[in-house]
């Protein structure tokens, strides 16, 4: 069985020779090929029909300019009809019987991908596109699902307005289980925080939607929680429907940091579809529902503020001398991830002779905390990694410590509750990479910064 992902890789090649091969007039062409089939048959209509006008009854020229026309604009239906209604399904015939020749057992299965991590898979699909056609319900499960109430949430918000119905399944902070995988995870308590604070930002989103949501509106934000060994994690699309897709973290999360390979299957006759969505149902079964008005944030005495790197985050750029939005960047070999973060830098991937001088850049990100005491702040942390190495200024205030760690089991935690202030507040990162000469390619001196902020006041 050769390894998921040869075919996609297959249809990348061919897709290089073709570009490579081609010219500007066959892309030309390919571009606006409905317009010229429609030229073609209007040109050809038009000869027929207006070449009694241009010849004579009795010319020898008018029966075959007019079986020439017809011809022509024969071949301007048959082009558009081909265009239209047959070019993508000969296409898919084609990518599937392809697929199977390559990879009969995935394809039997209905397995469309299996990723190293979660962050592998983000790079090939991510949420957006998983949400973009979903026609009924996505059902998340996961243990703290801090990714989905930060990273996703107005996603999320967008989907149940539309009239999407979403379920989410995560962790009872209660759960005798959360003790377990905190001892696992070497005795920290941030995934008991990570899970609370999970809950306080849904029921947040939440609130909102019950604001904004019209009286006709079908869609639902429903939450569970459990109180067991998460079996594994995953995301189902319309798992009722043909169209079906679920993304499965195949192994159960306990604390540790190292990643879980992630699958994505898709609803196909006796493939492994029906046994995850079989499993995501008994996890939903064993669940109960979480009372998202019993402790409204907006009444709650303790308000929760959480900010993660991602494409808002500003760098300098040194040329224009202006603050820009970073990039969601490559996670180099050995990267480790932050829950509801993105690994930024000021561009994907840095160039080569980047790789081999080596790189200074500053970072950004701006944020306003709503109290008028500062005393009113009771915790104010930012979990960090970085390759190389890393500066933090909090409201201009320099912190003396180098950080780094992007390969370490655990990130930075580091404690910013002096340096918080009432109102408008800025972190800054100056981000250096050290110089690696003999680098062969861009990968081998990889550049980036992710961080999660977390703000607990009253």
């Amino acid at each position: 069985m050769f390894p998921p992902g040869v075919v996609r890789s297959t249809f990348k090649i061919m897709t290089k020779a073709v570009k490579r091969g081609g010219v500007n007039v066959r892309k030309w062409v390919r571009d606006r090929i409905v317009f010229l089939a429609m030229t073609i048959f209007v040109v050809g209509a038009g000869t027929y029909i207006g070449s009694e006008k241009l010849f004579d009854a009795h010319s020898i020229w008018l029966h075959p300019v007019r079986e020439f026309a017809l011809l022509i604009s024969l071949i301007g239906v048959i082009s558009l009809g081909y265009e239209v209604f047959l070019r993508e399904l000969t296409f898919n015939e084609y990518k599937e019987a392809l697929e199977e020749i390559v990879n009969p057992d995935a394809v039997r299965l209905g397995i469309h991908g299996i990723y190293k991590n979660r962050s592998e898979l983000a790079q090939a699909t991510s949420f957006e596109e998983l949400f973009k056609n979903v026609k009924e319900e996505i059902f998340i499960g996961g243990s703290s699902l801090l990714s989905i109430s930060t990273a996703s949430r107005e996603l999320i918000k967008e989907r149940v307005l539309s009239g999407i119905k979403i379920r989410l399944l995560l962790i009872d902070p209660n759960s005798p289980v959360v003790e377990l995988i905190t001892k696992q995870g070497g005795g920290k308590h941030t995934f008991l925080n990570e899970i609370k604070t999970s809950l306080l930002l849904l029921q947040k989103l939440h609130d909102e939607i019950q604001q904004d949501s019209p009286l006709e509106n079908k869609g639902r934000l429903i939450v569970h929680s459990y109180d067991t060994i998460p079996s594994h994690s995953f995301i189902s699309i319309d798992p009722e429907l043909s169209s079906g897709v679920i993304v499965a973290d195949i192994g159960p999360y306990l604390g540790r940091s190292t990643p879980r390979p992630s699958m994505l299957v898709v609803n196909k006759k006796k493939g492994m579809f029906e046994y995850w969505k079989e499993m995501n149902e008994i996890m939903w079964e064993s669940s109960t529902p979480v009372d998202m008005d019993a402790a409204d944030p907006i009444a709650a005495k303790t308000k929760t503020l959480v900010l993660a790197s991602s494409s808002e985050t500003e760098y300098y750029e040194t040329d224009s001398e202006t603050w820009m939005k970073a990039s969601i960047c490559q996670m180099g070999s050995g990267w480790r991830a932050i829950k509801g973060s993105q690994w930024i830098w000021v561009r994907e991937m840095v160039s080569l002779e980047e790789a081999k001088t080596g790189s200074q850049h500053k970072f950004r990100f701006k944020f306003d905390l709503p109290i008028n005491n500062p005393n009113a702040i009771r915790q104010a942390d930012i979990l960090l990694r970085s390759d190389d190495t890393c500066h933090i200024s909090v409201n201009n205030v320099s912190l003396k410590q180098e950080y780094g760690g992007a390969e370490y089991p655990d990130p930075f935690l580091i404690d910013i509750e002096q340096f918080v202030q009432a109102g408008e507040n800025t972190i800054s990162f100056e981000l250096i990479s050290y110089a690696q000469p003999d680098a062969k390619d861009p990968g081998d001196n990889p550049s980036g910064l992710i961080y999660r902020l977390h703000i607990e006041y009253s």
